[in-house]
């Protein structure tokens, strides 16, 4: 089933290490969003189970956060960075527009 994980608002030069069960599935020293499109950086996940943990590390802002998440269908999940260094997660079953 698919699993896609986008990056999405407020990363300027982040490095950026996202995990699906414990196993890397992005690494990136220099994420940064598009400011036109709100889009940074993107992977897509093929998962055999489901809840999966999605684990995002952010190791210049000393930030890491695990989600458990459904993939019963295709499933979207979109990661943005507040100013204060906090992520915020989205999860839907729609694919995300990017102008």
């Amino acid at each position: 089933m698919l699993l896609h994980i986008a990056l999405q608002e407020g990363f300027h030069r982040d490095d950026v290490r996202v995990l699906v069960d414990a196993r890397e599935v992005l690494a990136d020293a220099d994420v940064t969003t598009r400011r036109q499109t709100g889009y940074a950086a993107s992977v897509d996940v093929d998962v055999m189970h489901s809840p999966v943990v999605v684990e995002v590390v952010l190791g210049k802002r000393g930030v890491t956060q695990r989600h458990s998440v459904s993939v019963d269908r295709p499933t979207y999940v979109g990661l943005s960075l507040t100013a204060e260094g906090k992520l915020v997660w989205t999860t839907s079953h729609e694919p995300f527009g990017y102008l």
